[in-house]
């Protein structure tokens, strides 16, 4: 496994400059979190291929399991549409760098009402597995959530994800039966079927 330190490729000034936007917040040694408070601090370009990056590897998982298509450029876009869901003070949205400049995670918080949040897009390379950092991801916007006053938080995952529901259990989250007030579903319906929910009170 490639250690959060490491790399084999040079950094572009794009992905330099892109780091150095936002509002840095603690995290793990060898990790560098990011935080924005605008849309105009979000690195565009940066966070909108490593976005589409994750989605490309939900929809894998989800085309496996289920054997149907499907198409995730409405989650990408619904994404952008929506991204002041995400910024406070609605939520909360995370990218995550390497201390050597590399994109590695990034995890949200949207607030659905007044009561409620749900966690979307948690996403960690390969490269960053192993390394406690999708916990951090999630324990962090848990924290964002009391902050906000919510009572309690949704999430979701593609079935055959088997990472992400381990991690939600241990963490304190019970699998519940499906909401309609999820970004994936109402992005895009069809696959409500196939996904798996879950909750938590704070």
């Amino acid at each position: 496994m490639i250690t959060p330190n490491s790399t084999h490729t040079e950094i572009s000034q794009d992905e330099k400059a892109a780091m150095s936007q936002g509002h840095e917040v603690p995290c793990l040694a060898g990790f560098v979190a990011k935080t924005y408070r605008s849309v105009d601090e979000i690195p565009r370009k940066a966070a909108d291929a490593f976005l589409r990056e994750h989605i490309a590897a939900q929809v894998a998982v989800y085309e496996r399991e289920n054997g149907v298509l499907v198409d995730g450029s409405p989650h990408a876009e619904g994404f952008w549409t929506h991204i002041d869901r995400v910024l406070p003070p609605h939520g909360s949205y995370y990218l995550i760098w390497t201390s050597d400049g590399h994109l590695a995670g990034t995890g949200v918080l949207r607030r659905v009402d007044e009561t409620a949040g749900e966690m979307k897009n948690l996403y960690v390379r390969a490269s960053a597995r192993g390394t406690g950092l999708g916990r951090w991801l999630v324990e962090q916007r848990i924290r964002d959530a009391r902050a906000a006053g919510l009572s309690h938080l949704m999430a979701d995952t593609v079935r055959g994800n088997v990472e992400m529901p381990a991690l939600y259990t241990k963490l304190g989250f019970e699998e519940t039966e499906p909401n309609a007030l999820g970004a994936s579903v109402n992005a895009t319906p069809e696959i409500a079927a196939g996904m798996r929910y879950f909750k938590m009170k704070l």
